[in-house]
């Protein structure tokens, strides 16, 4: 049965509602986890990056709020939605960059009136539900939310309307390993939360750690399923 997280009392100072705000990408072998799909082969990792998007969304659908997915290419809608589902709301990507990109979202769900946001991507498929509920709560205190990730990046950034900071969008090195530490600098004269560090799957060693975290919890996801019907790709000595 669902958790529902939000309530009356678990909004922003104006009661208004908040939401997740989801970036993905139509999964076209080739174009999604490319790194990954070197080690593995493009269809592979294409099947996987579809696994990830909808075992995300059964954790956060707990969360008990909207969900925003802001997907591209721009013509991708359909193909999108028949992946993810029509009950969510889907936006096309707008900008020239990932900065540009989140910005824009950030900015569109409060124009649309929500009073608090994450965002996130379907990089950390098994984030745990209690980060994501820890970092509501925090914006209901009128603090800036952002989850480091392994690797020197956020798994989760979040915004009241009061705390929207879009300078932390512009002009940075993406998919470095200084992304964090970066955004940390810009957002120094505001009240942060930081939520534990957790883990991107890019890679066929982050994809052995994801699976072998998975077995250690017994966790049937649609990523586990796959992965057990799939062992070779991990490699002989996988569990």
């Amino acid at each position: 049965m669902a958790l529902v997280f939000m309530n009356d009392q678990d909004r922003s100072s104006s009661n208004a509602p908040f939401c997740l705000l989801l970036f993905v990408k139509n999964p076209i072998p080739g174009t999604v986890k490319s790194r990954l799909g070197r080690s593995i082969g493009f269809e592979a990792a294409a099947a996987l990056y579809r696994c990830f998007a909808r075992d995300l969304l059964f954790t956060t659908r707990q969360l008990g709020i909207d969900h925003l997915i802001f997907y591209a290419p721009a013509a991708a809608e359909t193909a999108v939605q028949d992946w993810l589902g029509p009950q969510y709301t889907y936006l096309p990507q707008q900008g020239d960059d990932l900065g540009e990109r989140m910005a824009h979202a950030f900015a569109t769900c409060f124009e649309r009136g929500y009073g608090g946001a994450l965002i996130t991507g379907s990089d950390s498929p098994d984030l745990p539900l209690t980060y994501l509920q820890h970092g509501l709560r925090s914006l209901t205190q009128q603090q800036v939310v952002i989850g480091p990730s392994d690797d020197g990046g956020y798994y989760t950034l979040g915004f009241t309307p009061e705390t929207f900071t879009p300078g932390v969008f512009a002009d940075m090195p993406w998919s470095t390993e200084t992304v964090f530490e970066q955004t940390l600098q810009r957002l120094q004269f505001c009240s942060v939360h930081q939520l534990p560090t957790w883990y991107d799957v890019d890679t066929l060693d982050d994809l052995r750690h994801f699976h072998q975290r998975l077995s250690q919890a017994g966790a049937q996801t649609e990523s586990m399923t796959f992965l057990q019907q799939h062992l070779d790709l991990l490699g002989h000595d996988a569990p």
